[in-house]
């Protein structure tokens, strides 16, 4: 079937669904990666404004979603999550297609990513991660792994992402949803192990989205990691950094990515993260350093059987349990709520409005 793509023309044919920034930036890196070619846009509507003009910037057409489904080998999912189920329905019929990457978060609720991965069949699940691809953050978190730290903390903030009346709804939630999902998998990965509970002594909530936090995060073997989010910054900033006796680990990711280990930036200067056009925004650059390229190429191995799903939905699920345990931990004025208490069928952002926080 299709895998005479693989085996003839050595290319594959890559899908995205949805037209918004996150869309925008996976499609810009399907056509940095290598092997691949963008087949096309697709939008609920094929007259979708946004649609049209991603389409016309990166020179491909604008399709429905089984449209896409039959012409391409891998897709991206890239919708607003309260959208990503209807979107992955639409495509799961396709005989061709063979494996999906998610956007993150992968839905609102728990329950929500589970029937992601029923409803495509048992063919395999990305969660999209970018940043566990990233040059910059896989030398920090390698650096890790040969520390103790008793200081794991993220620091974030970006500018109001201004996502209209319905935000909650769509998106879930908040600052702890948005674009905190994409990073909860590397502060756990920095921790090394699973999240037991979550803390959120500080949620600032705002007509029913909480727009700033700090949030505690306590794993399986009692070792802690420490939040600070917010939005309304002017610029947007991201950092991880882990301390133990003797060393100290940080990766900025915002505004360029750039990893120091006791200080000292490492790595080769022909990587990514490294290179004068990456930290001068150069877009290709840009997007290899920040992971997006490397998560495309991934999916692709994925979808040739050459690789597994890597992050998969299981890490997606663990990112949105945070987030809803640090709704819950707000009606309890902040004490530390087990993970195992969190409501599968909420989002954050239903959670928040059941309390009246």
């Amino acid at each position: 079937m299709s895998r005479r793509l693989w085996d003839h023309t050595g290319v594959t044919s890559v899908g995205i669904v949805g037209a918004g920034r996150a869309a925008t930036l996976h499609a810009e890196a399907v056509r940095a990666a290598r092997g691949v070619h963008l087949a096309g846009v697709a939008a609920r509507s094929t007259a979708s404004p946004g649609a049209a003009a991603l389409a016309g910037a990166l020179d491909c057409p604008v399709m429905t979603a089984r449209e896409l489904a039959g012409a391409c080998d891998v897709a991206v999912i890239a919708t607003p999550p309260a959208a990503r189920a209807e979107a992955l329905a639409e495509l799961a019929p396709s005989r061709r297609l063979r494996a999906v990457l998610v956007e993150s978060p992968a839905a609102t609720t728990v329950d929500g990513i589970a029937e992601l991965s029923a409803a495509f069949g048992g063919r395999p699940v990305m969660a999209a991660v970018n940043l566990l691809h990233a040059p910059a953050v896989r030398r920090m978190l390698d650096a890790v792994t040969a520390m103790d730290p008793h200081h794991l903390e993220l620091r974030l903030a970006v500018p109001d992402p201004d996502r209209g009346p319905d935000a909650g709804r769509a998106f879930g939630g908040g600052v702890t949803m948005d674009p905190a999902a994409g990073f909860w998998p590397v502060l756990v990965a920095a921790m090394g192990a699973a999240v037991r509970s979550v803390a959120a002594p500080r949620l600032d909530v705002v007509g029913g989205l909480d727009r700033a936090a700090g949030v505690v995060l306590r794993a399986v073997d009692g070792r802690t990691a420490q939040a600070s989010l917010r939005w309304g910054a002017p610029v947007a900033e991201a950092a991880v950094e882990a301390a133990d006796s003797a060393h100290v680990a940080r990766v900025e990711v915002w505004p360029a990515p750039i990893v120091e280990i006791d200080g000292a930036s490492t790595g080769s200067p022909a990587d990514p993260a490294h290179t004068v056009a990456s930290r001068r925004g150069g877009s290709a650059h840009r997007l290899a350093a920040l992971g997006f390229t490397a998560q495309i190429e991934r999916l692709v191995r994925v979808g040739s059987g050459e690789a597994q799903p890597w992050p998969d939905l299981a890490v997606a699920s663990s990112a949105l349990t945070i987030a809803a345990a640090a709704s819950l931990s707000a009606k309890y004025n902040g004490i530390a709520v087990d993970v195992s208490d969190v409501p599968r069928d909420l989002s954050p952002f239903e959670i928040l409005a059941s309390t009246g926080c």
